[in-house]
C-alpha cells in the first residue's frame, strides 16, 4: 500500500502544472561549471520548454535576466521554504559547490564539482542523493572516488563544461587597465590563511611577497619586462599590505572584476599569456592553453603535511617553472617576455591525463547525459 501511494504521489507532483523545473547552483552565483551547461541549456532553447531555478545568496541583488529563469535565495524562511516546494517539483538538480539534493528520489542530482584535486580535500564526502558526479578524465575516476568517497559507477568522465572557453581565441585585455605592457600573466594563489586566522599549509596570506619591498622588487621586474602580473587571491585572503602600495604592473582583482567587464573568470584566465598557481585545479584547466605555467613551490612541504596531495604533484608539475622565491618569479616574467616556454612538451603529456577532451564541446556532452538521465526533452 505504501509503494502505491508513493508511487501516485510522485505521479502528481510530476505532472502538476509547472512542475516542469531544472535547479542550477554554483559558488559564486551563475558560474563554473553549472553556468556553462546553463548557457548551453539556453542555447538549445530548453528554457521554452522547462522553468530554470537559480539558488542564490541573494534573489534581490543585482542579477542577469534570463528567459524563463527564476531566482531563489538562501536567505529567509519562507525563501527556503519555496525552495523545498520546488526541489519536490524539479525534473533534475545540477549543482558544483553544495551537494544538492533532488527533493525526491526519483528527480536526478547531477553534481558538477570545482575540478580535478591536487590537494586532499579531508571531510568531503559525497553525500546520498548525487546521482552522478563529473570528472574531466577517466584517469582521474579513481582520484575522485577515493577524495569524494563516492560510488566508482555514478562518475561520468566528458569533461569539465567552464574549460570549454580555454579552447577559444583570446580577448584584448587591453581595455581593462592603463598602461604600457606587452603580456598579462594571471596569478591565482590558492587559499593559505584566513584574514580571521584560520590557515592551511602555510602561514602566509601570500606566498612569496610577504612585504611591501619583495612586491616592489616583483613590481619593478614586471614593469621593465612590459609584464602585467594580475593577482586574484581567494577572497578569505587579507592582501592589503600588497594593494595598498598602488604599484604600476601588479593589480589585485575579484570576481567584480568579471560582473563589471562581462566576462567570465575562465575567458579572462585563457586570454592571458601565462599562469601562476600552486595547488590549485585550475592547473590542469590551463594545460589545455598550452602557454607558460608556474606553480609557487615556497611552501609546498608544508603543503605535504597538512592537508596532503591527492597526487603526486612533482609527477603531475613536471612541466610547471617552480618557483621558491622572488627571484625565481622574476626569472619566470623575463621568460614569458621573451616568448619562451621550456616545459611545454612535459606539460602535453599531462594534459592527455588530465583531460579526455580538448574540443571544447564539454557543454554540449554533459547536456546530452543530463537530458538522457533526467529524461529532458531536447527536440525543438
Amino acid at each position: 500500500m505504501l509503494k502505491i501511494v508513493k508511487k501516485t504521489a510522485n505521479w502528481i507532483l510530476d505532472n502538476l502544472p509547472g512542475s516542469r523545473y531544472i535547479v542550477f547552483e554554483s559558488e559564486p552565483d551563475l558560474a563554473d561549471n553549472t553556468m556553462a551547461v546553463f548557457e548551453e541549456m539556453l542555447r538549445r532553447n530548453l528554457d521554452k520548454k522547462y522553468r530554470f531555478v537559480w539558488w542564490v545568496k541573494d534573489a534581490k541583488a543585482e542579477l542577469p535576466v534570463y528567459s524563463n529563469t527564476i531566482y531563489v535565495d538562501r536567505k529567509t524562511w519562507a525563501a527556503r521554504r519555496r525552495f523545498r516546494w520546488i526541489l519536490l517539483r524539479a525534473k533534475c538538480v545540477i549543482s558544483c559547490n553544495k551537494f544538492l539534493n533532488g527533493g525526491r528520489s526519483s528527480i536526478p542530482s547531477f553534481y558538477l564539482t570545482h575540478g580535478s584535486p591536487i590537494k586532499r580535500v579531508p571531510g568531503y564526502s559525497l553525500p546520498e542523493g548525487i546521482t552522478y558526479t563529473l570528472i574531466a578524465s577517466e584517469s582521474f575516476r579513481e582520484v575522485m572516488v577515493r577524495e569524494l568517497k563516492g560510488d566508482n559507477g555514478s562518475f561520468f568522465a566528458l569533461g569539465y563544461p567552464r574549460n570549454d572557453v580555454l579552447t577559444c581565441p583570446a580577448s584584448d585585455l587591453h581595455p581593462y587597465w592603463e598602461g604600457s605592457w606587452q603580456k598579462v600573466i594571471v596569478w591565482y594563489p590558492t587559499f593559505r590563511q584566513h584574514k580571521n586566522g584560520t590557515k592551511t599549509g602555510s602561514a602566509n596570506a601570500l606566498p612569496i611577497l610577504h612585504d611591501a619591498q619583495k612586491a616592489h622588487q616583483l613590481n619593478e621586474c614586471a614593469k621593465a619586462c612590459g609584464v602585467l602580473l594580475v593577482v586574484k587571491p581567494h577572497f578569505a585572503q587579507d592582501v592589503s599590505y600588497i594593494r595598498d602600495q598602488g604599484l604600476s604592473n601588479i593589480r589585485f582583482i575579484d570576481d567584480s572584476f568579471f560582473k563589471k567587464n562581462g566576462i567570465s573568470s575562465y575567458h579572462f584566465v585563457g586570454s592571458c599569456d601565462a599562469l601562476v598557481t600552486d595547488y590549485s585545479s585550475i592547473y590542469y584547466d590551463f594545460l589545455l592553453c598550452r602557454k607558460p605555467v608556474a606553480v609557487v613551490w615556497e611552501d609546498i612541504q608544508e603543503y605535504r603535511e597538512n592537508p596532503g596531495f591527492a597526487i603526486d604533484p612533482d609527477f603531475y608539475m613536471k612541466g610547471a617553472w617552480k618557483v621558491y622565491d622572488v627571484e625565481d618569479f622574476m626569472r619566470f616574467l623575463h621568460s614569458v617576455a621573451e616568448g619562451r616556454d621550456p616545459g611545454l612538451e612535459l606539460r602535453d603529456q599531462i594534459n592527455k591525463i588530465a583531460n579526455d577532451y580538448t574540443d571544447g564541446k564539454s557543454a554540449q556532452r554533459v547536456v546530452d547525459f543530463i537530458a538522457e538521465r533526467a529524461k529532458l526533452s531536447l527536440e525543438s
